[in-house]
């Protein structure tokens, strides 16, 4: 039995796939979704007893070398050599053989570099007196004896030829050294130097535990403050996590993961007990790094800085994850705290009690939209909508996002059946926003609009009656006056009295302009009766216009027989807004209470 049989017959695939891909029994096979494209359901499919994987749906199948050549982007040598480790073979290494690749030798001594040398930077930081000076700043950051060992933290000395003389001494070709990125060479000659000179040094390691990179903090003002290495032959920055190769087993035991953006951050809510914690290097998100993640948890918390740099972070990174189909939450720490301040200065636990509370990313983006606009005018309710839309966007099912258009819609307080119809267009035709449903600027304000303002300016018994129905039911909704009327409202609500000249400055031009028409008109105010009767008229118009909506809802539902459901829903909707309408239009004088602008 040739070697490649042998490991053959010693591995189970689907155990080699379950450490990549959550596996559910389906049948006779297992199940799971298909880590080498996008998809919703599960097409990818393992075969137990023939020992082979196979996906329905992008044609991709082989046996147990062939998947961990494409999860991993190894060569047939590379893979059988990963698949022996896991069943514990050792291979023989003959040149001219299948076994043997040139590669994959240049890749190996590669990574006994970097293990010498994380062991070189560890004994740094425990036996000198220059290390010792980094311990110190290591313990002011809340670091433990026993941390420091977990995580294999080490200290690069500022003389700048230590490592190099290490290497060397330990037989490594200085071509390998520069090939490892670890030492360089100086422009003017033969001469090499250490990259890391002067820092806190992070092992980085892959999936498996094997260093292949680190990372660097600088003490002192020394520049840039964080240095990592280059990309070499088993490092590319993009395709690896950090803490994945301890936090792997607990995310799919959780089956979530905490999403960080640096070391110390990372070291820190592990270190609180959060070990199925992960952290980009502190570089962007990227997609490499996703469908890494995707391989363990669909489900995911962004815990990034709040500074204005985590936040654009945080909106990059959701967009990514959203097209890959996580569904993700996002913990924003309040005070402008990071991860590793809040956990230091608040504990563990209440780092825990945020994490499980934290909202959803919809949640999120909306309240950082409403936050930015002024959601209180149908302008600024558009514009927080459109702010969340290219997220939304991207999410691949459409039903889930049709739900999360009714939620965005809520929460603004629009039309969720016509947001959800413009959502649909707009994903179909590949757009990132909806289109305004904002009135004309110039559109000018209806006689009963400044009937109301001129009495609740006038008479605060009739403003006092009828203003805050007016506004929190929604009546006043997209009308030219809406924005005189909220602010109306918190004025009296602030002082009992409004004056004029103190509210005339919070509005906008065209506010103004009908706030002074409306008060100099030569009309009488209107009575208590008059008012009722106004008020009754919009709440007419709102629901006038809430019908012609759904019918252009209807309309569309009916040319799509896969909206049956929804169609009937459309239609008993129809039914009550008919019915509102004609208790509205029923309703003549001061016997209709103040209830009715409640009403449909």
């Amino acid at each position: 039995m040739s070697e490649v049989d042998e490991v053959r017959a010693a591995a189970d695939i689907v155990r080699i796939v379950g450490d990549y891909v959550q596996l559910r029994k389906g049948g006779v096979n297992l199940k799971g979704l298909c880590p080498f494209h996008q998809e919703k359901t599960p097409s990818f499919s393992v075969h137990p007893t023939k020992q082979v994987f196979y996906c329905f749906g992008c044609g991709v199948g082989g046996d147990v070398f062939k998947f961990v050549m494409l999860i991993e982007n190894l060569s047939f040598p590379e893979a059988l050599r990963r698949v022996a480790e896991k069943v514990g073979i050792t291979l023989r290494e003959t040149a001219g053989d299948e076994t043997f690749d040139a590669n994959a030798r240049d890749r190996a001594t590669l990574f006994k570099i970097h293990e010498v040398a994380a062991k070189f930077f560890a004994e740094q930081l425990s036996g000198t007196i220059e290390g010792r000076a980094a311990r110190g700043y290591l313990a002011d950051r809340g670091l433990s004896d026993e941390v420091i060992g977990r995580f294999r933290l080490g200290y690069a000395p500022a003389e700048g030829r230590t490592l190099t003389r290490r290497l060397s001494e330990a037989g490594f070709p200085l071509e390998q050294l520069e090939k490892s990125g670890l030492v360089l060479r100086a422009a003017e000659g033969e001469r090499h130097f250490d990259r890391f000179r002067r820092r806190v040094i992070f092992p980085i390691a892959n999936e498996s535990g094997k260093v292949v990179a680190f990372g660097g903090r600088a003490l002192g003002d020394d520049q840039p403050k964080y240095l990592n290495s280059p990309e070499t032959p088993i490092y590319t920055k993009s395709r690896i996590l950090y803490h994945l190769d301890r936090a792997g087993t607990q995310i799919r035991t959780l089956d979530r993961s905490i999403l960080v953006e640096g070391y110390m951050d990372c070291i820190a809510v592990a270190t609180a007990g959060f070990e199925n914690v992960v952290a980009s290097c502190g570089t962007s998100l990227t997609e490499s790094q996703v469908r890494l993640l995707s391989r363990y948890s669909r489900r995911v918390v962004v815990s990034y800085d709040p500074d204005s740099a985590g936040l654009a972070a945080t909106e990059r990174s959701l967009a990514l994850l959203l097209e890959e189909g996580f569904q993700a939450q996002v913990l924003a720490l309040p005070g402008a705290m990071d991860p590793d301040t809040f956990i230091r200065r608040q504990g563990a636990e209440a780092y825990r009690k945020l994490l499980d509370s934290a909202p959803s990313y919809l949640d999120y983006l909306t309240e950082r939209a409403a936050s930015q606009h002024d959601v209180r005018t149908a302008e600024g309710k558009v514009a927080a909508a459109n702010a969340v839309m290219p997220y939304l966007a991207r999410v691949p099912s459409p039903l889930l996002r049709a739900e999360l258009a009714n939620r965005l819609a809520e929460r603004l307080r629009l039309d969720e059946r016509m947001l959800r119809e413009e959502l649909r267009r707009a994903a179909g035709e590949g757009r990132r926003q909806i289109a305004s449903a904002s009135p004309s600027k110039d559109k000018p304000a209806s006689p009963a609009e400044t009937q109301l303002l001129r009495a609740f300016l006038e008479r605060p018994e009739l403003r006092d009656e009828f203003l805050r129905g007016l506004v929190e039911d929604g009546i006043c909704e997209g009308l030219a006056a809406e924005g005189i009327f909220r602010k109306l409202l918190e004025a009296s609500q602030r002082k009992g009295g409004v004056e004029l000249n103190d509210l005339a400055p919070s509005l906008g031009p065209d506010e103004q302009r009908l706030l002074y028409s409306s008060h100099l008109s030569a009309a009488e105010p209107a009575d208590r009766t008059q008012v009722l009767s106004c008020c009754l008229a919009l709440r007419r118009r709102k629901v006038e216009r809430r019908r012609h909506q759904l019918m252009a809802a209807i309309r569309a539902a009916e040319q799509d027989p896969a909206r049956r459901d929804e169609l009937a829903e459309l239609l008993q909707a129809k039914v009550k807004l008919e019915k509102d309408l004609a208790q509205l239009s029923g309703a003549r004088g001061p016997q209709f209470t103040t209830g009715a602008l409640a009403k449909g």
